[in-house]
Order: C-alpha cells, then structure tokens, then sequence
C-alpha cells in the first residue's frame, strides 16, 4: 500500500506540473490543411526537395515561461536537405504582432511586393524567421535583436524563442499576421519570389504560400492575399480558464487512478 500511495503521489506531482506549463499557453490557432497556395494561383518550385505541405501551415502558438516566449509554427512537412543549424531549411516566416501599446506600421514588405495592414490594427512587433542564424526581432522603436530558432521534437514545428525582457507582457489579447514563404538566401529580404526555373515559384500572385486566416470568408486567406490588405487573428482566451478546465480534468484522473489503486 505505501508503494501505491508513493505511486500515486509521484504521478499527482507529475500531472500537475505539466498542468502549469500548459497554463502558460497564451493563445493557439489552427490553419486550414492543404491551402498553401497563396490566393489560388501560386506552385511550388519544381524541384524535387520542395516536397508537398512544406508550406502548409497547420497550428500556431504562443506560450511563456518565466525567462522566455515561444512562438510555435507547425507545418505538414519539415525537411532539412541543406543541414541549416536551425533544423529546417525551406520556410521562410513573417510574424507580425499588434500589441495595441503602440499605433503600428501599416505596411508589410514580401521581398518586392508590398502589403497593407487592417487600418485599426498596425503591427509593433516583427519576427522574421530564417534558416542559417537570419531570425531577428523588429520593435517599433528601431530596436534589432537574433532570435533563437529551432524545430521541436515532433519534427513539424519550428519554434521562435524569445527573451521576455525584449517584449511587452504577453497577453493573449494581442493580434497575429502570420505570412508563410520559401525561404532564397541570395533574395531580397530572402523571400524566394515568382519566376522560370526549378528553384522559382510558380503560378501568379505575392509569394506567400500560407496566411494565417479562415479558408472562406471575407478575410479569408484568398481575399486577404488577393485584395493586399491583411487582418490579424486574434485569441481571446485567457490562459486562467485554460488551467482551471484543465485542472478539472487533473482531478478527475486523479480520482479514477485513487480509486484503482485502491482496488488492488
């Protein structure tokens, strides 16, 4: 009995320690599969290393510590033919984030190719995420900080991480562009862009495979695109209720392995 009671106790301590990490979650999304076509029109490059959903953004999400936050970008496929430090080679990532702190910029550059912001909602916050140590921070203020990247362990995730001390308290009010693209080390702003070849994009359109956005609607990911104009997905959940439904369910396991272990 005091083995199970010791047991038991381990695994009250275990399950509620992994409750307080995932109470850190500020806020998830999930992106619609197999819409990584831009606004309808763009192909992938011919060559045989752009293997299909490399570009297919699935889940986005943000989450804290004590020392860091995380941004987390989950694609259908991640390769790594050309061994980039980082462990992934082909995405190519803009996140911009309105905080609602500052006014924001407005405007948002796709190597050539300008964009817009939703007018009420300007960005103060850009994560640029490349391969080969190319991921920086942008404030609003000028300030240019190298951000950690790097794929988590189920091999379809890249994770952004962040010192806390560069940004504002996170808060899972705060609204997200996320902007997916191929990553070209000799291109402007390395945005691999439309052209002829087996390593160009193909089809028509700004070279943004997957948006962050409903697949139908007026801010779908087509209408954003096609119309040059972008708006921003936000949360709305707070991470409180998050861990109390959680917590919920701790408990509830809780009791049903107590009531086990007491029947043996």
């Amino acid at each position: 009995m005091a083995v199970n009671r010791l047991a038991l106790g381990l695994l009250v301590v275990l399950l509620v320690s992994a409750q307080v990490l995932a109470a850190e979650i500020l806020v998830q999304f999930k992106d619609p599969r197999g819409d990584d076509r831009g606004a309808g029109e763009l192909v992938y490059p011919g060559h045989e290393v752009f293997v299909p959903g490399l570009f297919d953004l699935l889940r986005f999400r943000v989450s804290a510590d004590g020392e860091f936050v995380y941004f987390d970008c989950e694609f259908a496929a991640l390769t790594n033919p050309f061994r980039a430090p980082e462990g992934y080679f082909h995405q190519r990532l803009e996140l911009y984030i309105t905080t609602g702190i500052e006014p924001g910029w407005g405007q948002i550059q796709i190597g050539p190719h300008l964009l817009h912001t939703s007018p009420e909602a300007g960005w103060d916050l850009r994560l640029s995420a490349a391969p080969f140590g190319e991921s920086r921070l942008y404030t609003a203020g000028g300030a240019v900080h190298e951000v950690a990247a790097s794929v988590l362990p189920d091999g379809r995730t890249i994770r952004l991480q962040v010192p806390r001390s560069l940004l504002p308290d996170p808060s899972p009010a705060w609204g997200y562009y996320l902007l997916v693209g191929a990553f070209d080390g000799l291109a402007p702003g390395f945005w691999r862009d439309l052209g002829e070849g087996p390593w160009q994009v193909g089809g028509a359109g700004v070279p943004v495979f997957d948006l962050l956005a409903p697949r139908w609607g007026a801010r779908s990911q087509r209408a954003q695109l096609s119309g040059g104009v972008l708006y921003p997905v936000y949360g709305g959940k707070s991470p409180v209720w998050s861990w109390l439904a959680g917590g919920a369910g701790v408990l509830i396991i809780c009791c049903l392995l107590w009531r086990w272990l007491r029947g043996t």
